[in-house]
């Protein structure tokens, strides 16, 4: 890589093909053309691909989302459009199906010359080579909740398709218990983790269930990461309050301490409801407390650094995760703004926490 070139960031976490298909977004587009056209007050377009390359991001971890019909938070559930509902699966195959289709946008950005699909090490390598040059962006395809996996046989099949990473769970899933939903491993979720093991795919316990997590470890994995997750320390429950997240979302501390001593890195969610335990989610804009890259953003940042290391800690955003620009700290509007994140690290760890962290967890653990 071209060491005079600014250092590369990645984003351990964005929903781009979700965000693409549920709003109908040519995320091939400026962030500029997308709003222009779309006229939005509220969930505006934040992230495309020319966008977030312009802003230094070399690699994405892009997910496939697909919403379960229905979910642990009944008034979000209540909140779901119709254009939201049209895409949410009841069973595996429909699952299945969605999660396809957002494997297919990526594998045509990829064909297209929009982005670089990254499957291994060597492809990694190529990337960060060329990048500095062509600045495309780098898509790692990582599954956010094992159910479109119909059964654990055809996870050859998906890991063939280009899958490297997987989250066993959301809400709860056929896997595990996640979040809002406590509770362990199925006897399929322990089937899975051990073929994820055996063929190198990466486990991101981001949503698990703690109970599940524990049980994950005992049944081993290939490598541990939590793409976009946060301290539960920092996030208390208001007194005489329901929380916008269930307590579970978060990590604890000891599951903290757990994936530092499996070499794990953490990405920092950057959403509000992450960084502030009195955000919530939908108010009337004014009513929330102000939220900065710079104050509550730092503090996760400062407080993961000091239990596991400024080596083992990155950003994971999620800030295109159905949410616009309300519901992200006022330092970080849309993909423009991630030079930005440099706040949320002192001097001397800004180019681990941006990208570097992540690139040698990637080197080491990718095929």
């Amino acid at each position: 890589m071209d060491t005079s070139s600014p250092p590369p960031v990645v984003d351990a976490h964005l929903d781009l093909a979700f965000n693409a298909l549920l709003n109908g977004r040519d995320l091939t587009r400026t962030v500029d053309e997308i709003r222009a056209t779309e006229l939005r007050a509220r969930e505006q377009s934040m992230v495309s691909l020319p966008d977030l390359s312009r802003a230094g991001v070399a690699v994405v971890c892009a997910t496939l989302f697909v919403e379960p019909a229905t979910v642990w938070n009944a008034a979000y559930m209540n909140n779901m459009t119709a254009r939201t509902r049209s895409r949410v699966y009841s069973t595996p195959q429909e699952a299945e199906k969605l999660a396809l289709e957002q494997l297919e946008l990526y594998q045509r950005w990829h064909d297209d010359g929009h982005a670089r699909i990254i499957t291994d090490r060597a492809t990694l390598e190529e990337h960060l080579r060329l990048w500095p040059t062509d600045l495309k962006l780098g898509l790692i395809v990582l599954m956010e909740s094992a159910d479109p996996i119909v059964k654990p046989d055809y996870l050859e099949r998906w890991h063939r398709r280009g899958l490297r990473m997987i989250s066993l769970a959301w809400g709860q899933s056929r896997y595990a218990g996640g979040t809002g939903s406590p509770g362990g491993l199925s006897a399929e979720g322990r089937e899975l983790l051990q073929g994820m093991r055996e063929l190198g795919i990466i486990h991101d316990v981001s949503h698990l269930a703690e109970e599940a997590f524990w049980e994950g470890l005992e049944v081993g994995h290939h490598a541990l990461c939590a793409t976009h997750s946060n301290a539960r320390s920092l996030l208390p429950t208001p007194q005489n309050d329901s929380p916008n997240l269930p307590p579970n979302r978060h990590l604890s501390d000891a599951m903290i301490d757990a994936i530092g001593r499996e070499n794990g890195v953490i990405g920092v969610n950057l959403i509000n409801a992450f960084l502030d335990a009195r955000w919530r989610i939908g108010q009337p804009v004014g009513t929330n407390p102000s939220v900065h890259l710079g104050q509550q953003a730092r503090a996760q940042t400062e407080y993961l650094a000091g239990r596991i290391g400024w080596d083992k800690v990155g950003v994971g955003s999620d800030i295109d995760a159905g949410a616009g620009g309300e519901e992200t700290p006022l330092d970080l509007q849309r993909a423009s703004d991630y030079p930005n994140l440099a706040r949320l690290a002192p001097e001397s760890h800004q180019e681990a926490v941006l990208g570097g962290n992540w690139l040698r967890f990637f080197a080491r653990t990718l095929p």
